[in-house]
This record gives C-alpha cells, sequence and structure tokens, in this order.
C-alpha cells in the first residue's frame, strides 16, 4: 500500500471554496435577524399562505413587504406631483 502525502494540509482542500464564498460575498444581500409581535390571526394567514405556495414564511413577509413599500413609494410620488 502506497503512502499518501499531505503536506498541502487542510488549506489547500479549503482554499477553492473560501475564494469561490469572498467573490460570491460581493453580491449578496445582507439580511438582518430581528423578532416581531404579530397577530395570532394575521401569522396564521401567513403560514397558510406560505403553506400553500410552497415558500419560506421568511419570504412571505418579505415578498408582503416589499409590496408595501414599492405601494408607499408610489402614493408619496403622486401626492409629490400634486400642485
Amino acid at each position: 500500500m502506497a503512502k499518501k502525502n499531505f503536506k498541502a494540509g487542510i488549506d489547500s482542500l479549503l482554499q477553492s471554496s473560501i475564494s469561490e464564498k469572498k467573490e460570491s460575498d460581493k453580491e449578496k444581500i445582507i439580511s438582518v435577524k430581528a423578532t416581531y409581535d404579530y397577530n395570532s390571526e394575521q401569522l396564521a394567514k401567513i403560514k397558510a399562505i406560505a403553506f400553500y405556495d410552497r415558500k419560506p414564511i421568511k419570504k412571505v413577509i418579505g415578498e408582503a413587504l416589499e409590496a408595501y413599500v414599492q405601494s408607499y413609494k408610489d402614493l408619496n410620488e403622486a401626492q409629490k406631483l400634486k400642485p
């Protein structure tokens, strides 16, 4: 049985994955963990939507927040344009 050469060590095994991770981090959106209180009925509805759409609850809430922010921007833009 031949003796294996382990001179390169673990660093050589991890080097390619580390460099790939650094490149993908530049494009990654930073997320923040936060805790909020929800109405139990609203949360049940959000969970049902997530279940039927086969999406994580986090994604459903994110889409809802994005829609709210967009509608808020649209409403305020319209108000600013009124003479």
